[in-house]
């Protein structure tokens, strides 16, 4: 519906365009210094006014009249077929009244628009002009226009595309404050096409001054149309159709939706950020389901629409969002968006923030979920660290869709240090420096925790790798085998020596010097045949110290046997006392080898200590009980340091 207001700048003297006016009844008695009619007076401020002082261009006169006659089934008589045979009245609106009818050369519907009747030569000429400012702007979200002319009576008859569909405003009363947040991206798709109808009208020096949900239609198929051009104007003064912004005067446009600018009875000021305003303030409607600017009469909707305060939204409306809506509706053209393109840029933005937002606020809740299970008393080690996956990957998808987004910057640094917290509590330092590495914003305190445990990490390492070396070199499964090889080779050797020496003094072959020299040599013998056997085995024997020291002493050993042997040759001793001392520190040697590696061996030694004691009690068996001994004493260090042995020896260690 069109509402009139009358401009009384020639009426008043006092009239200043553009003046501050700080308080309602300041303004009030600026809309006194106006002529308002009646119905205008009781308006809610939901119609769109159309001044009386709009200008009506001369050429828009003079084409008025030029128009082509255009014949209606109506019109009697026809002298021939008719262009247009009318089917019915889609609506009414304050310009004119819309048909339905069908084009018969072209055999389609369309969509008829004609001045109302007994409407004055001037109504009809407006109307006249708007086809023209519609035509003028070939767009696909302008309604297009297919020709104009007029019928008997001189009335502008205005073809154009019929549009089934229904009004966006229709479509926003449907929806609750839920519904309406989740059909925000498909409301802001079609605010971005009257965005584009508009930013096309402005590249061709049009301002549309009327842009509402009202005036926009959405057809069955999901087109959009921009519609109701009638208070349009044109910024260049050479197109000569169209009605001028330099000679516009009087208030237009619909008060619930204007630009501070637009209450004023001037067009001074107006430019493509009057349009920006108007496409502000229907983002608001989108978001909140009511016009900008409210009041109880008109007064009030018109001050508001002066004063334009800043909307404070809710919490449920995007920030981001309600900023682009705020900032589009400022009361000072320098504050809000430049261009259209601006404005629609910004949208953009929004709509793909919003997936960031959609993403940001998915790993959020699985980072809540996340420290929900680090604060548990047994730790879920595999759902720790997949929610941890997910979360990470959903605050990074979220940060590539929009660097900005200050809920998943903040979502991601606190994910990661909760983790970092997790691997420090678990001393996995590595860990924690990798979710330190990843922080948006470094954080001192974690930083100083993960290099203390670095540091302890170091020194545990370090001894570690201590006791590693050392139970390597204690390890008596280092060379186990050539030990036991060596053991038997020996064992053999002295076993069979002994023995065959036994029998020979049993026959009578050898007379005592010759038992003591013989017991001398085989004490040097005794030591060659250890050095070779050692030299023999040694890179395998070697590799460790407890093999190392136990083949020192075992030379050490026979080195003392070679040394007192020759001792007791050289003064002629007394053979069966040399002889039980040489089991005897057999025997103790024995006991130290175990001390220093296998606590085994100390029963091992029990064969050379009985053969000492035998060989005291009874002179005549003691080169017999040492045989016994070497066989048994080296079969036995044999047998225990065999594979399966030293392996169950150790089994047994490491099960307690």
């Amino acid at each position: 519906m069109l509402l009139t207001w009358r401009p009384a700048e020639l009426l008043s003297p006092t009239y200043q365009p553009m003046r501050e006016y700080r308080d309602l009844e300041s303004f009030h008695n600026y809309l006194d210094t106006l002529t308002l009619d009646a119905r205008t007076l009781l308006s809610d401020g939901g119609e769109t006014i159309v001044s009386d002082g709009d200008t009506v261009r001369v050429a828009s006169r003079q084409r008025l009249h030029t128009l082509p006659e255009m014949r209606l089934d109506t019109d009697e008589p026809l002298a021939a077929p008719p262009d247009l045979r009318m089917l019915g009245t889609l609506g009414e609106g304050g310009m004119g009244v819309v048909h339905l009818a069908n084009q018969v050369p072209l055999d389609r519907e369309v969509a008829v628009k004609t001045s109302r009747a007994g409407a004055d030569e001037d109504a009809a000429r407006l109307l006249l002009q708007e086809a023209y400012v519609t035509g003028y702007l070939e767009h696909p979200n302008i309604l297009p226009i297919y020709t104009v002319g007029k019928n008997r009576d001189g009335a502008p008859l205005i073809v154009m595309k019929r549009v089934e569909g229904t009004s966006w405003t229709s479509m926003l009363a449907e929806l609750d404050d839920e519904r309406r947040l989740d059909a925000l991206g498909e409301h802001i798709e079609i605010l971005l096409q009257v965005c584009s109808a508009v930013r096309f009208a402005h590249s061709r020096g049009i301002l549309h001054r009327d842009i509402k949900p009202e005036n926009v239609m959405i057809g069955h198929f999901d087109e959009v149309y921009l519609l109701d051009w009638g208070i349009a104007l044109a910024v260049d003064e050479d197109k000569q159709l169209l009605p001028q912004l330099a000679e516009a005067s009087g208030v237009a446009g619909t008060p619930q939706y204007m630009a501070p600018e637009m209450t004023f009875d001037s067009p001074e000021g107006l430019d493509e950020r009057a349009d920006v305003y108007l496409l502000g303030a229907t983002l608001h409607h989108v978001l909140t389901g009511e016009p900008r600017h409210g009041g109880n009469r008109l007064l009030e909707v018109m001050y508001n629409a002066y004063t334009s305060q800043p909307y404070e939204y809710g919490e449920h409306i995007p920030t981001e969002l309600a900023e682009i809506a705020n900032r589009a509706c400022r009361a000072k053209r320098e504050e809000r968006y430049e261009s259209v393109e601006a404005f629609r840029d910004a949208l953009h933005d929004f709509l793909k923030h919003r997936d960031s937002i959609d993403l940001a606020q998915s790993a959020d809740e699985k980072r809540e979920e996340l420290e929900r299970l680090l604060e548990a008393d047994e730790a879920d080690l595999a759902a720790i660290h997949d929610t941890y996956g997910e979360c990470r990957f959903g605050f990074y998808q979220a940060l590539r869709l929009w660097p900005e987004n200050a809920l998943a910057s903040e979502g991601l640094q606190r994910c990661l240090e909760a983790m970092t917290e997790h691997y420090l509590s678990q001393a996995n330092v590595e860990a924690a420096r990798a979710c330190l590495a990843e922080l948006p914003e470094p954080n001192p305190r974690l930083e100083a925790r993960a290099a203390e445990l670095a540091e302890r990490s170091e020194e545990d390492r370090r001894d570690l790798a201590r006791l590693k070396r050392l139970e390597s070199a204690l390890d008596l499964r280092t060379a186990t085998t050539s030990r036991s090889r060596l053991a038997i080779v020996f064992g053999v050797v002295w076993t069979a020596t002994s023995l065959y020496a036994a029998i020979r003094i049993d026959q009578g072959h050898f007379s005592y010097a010759e038992q003591l020299e013989n017991h001398m040599i085989s004490g040097f013998r005794n030591l060659v045949l250890v050095v070779v056997g050692v030299s023999l085995f040694r890179k395998r024997i070697f590799r460790n110290a407890v093999n190392r020291r136990v083949i020192y002493l075992l030379v050490a050993l026979f080195g003392a046997l070679a040394f007192t042997r020759w001792a007791v040759w050289y003064v002629d001793g007394n053979l069966q006392v040399a002889r039980t001392s040489d089991y005897m520190m057999a025997a103790f040697a024995i006991v130290g080898a175990g001390l220093l590696s296998d606590m085994r061996l100390c029963w091992v030694a029990l064969g050379f200590a009985s053969a000492a004691v035998v060989g005291m009690l009874v002179p005549e068996l003691q080169v017999y009980a040492s045989t016994a001994a070497n066989a048994i004493t080296f079969g036995s260090i044999a047998w225990l340091w065999s594979p399966s042995q030293m392996d169950k020896k150790t089994d047994k260690r490491r099960t307690g």
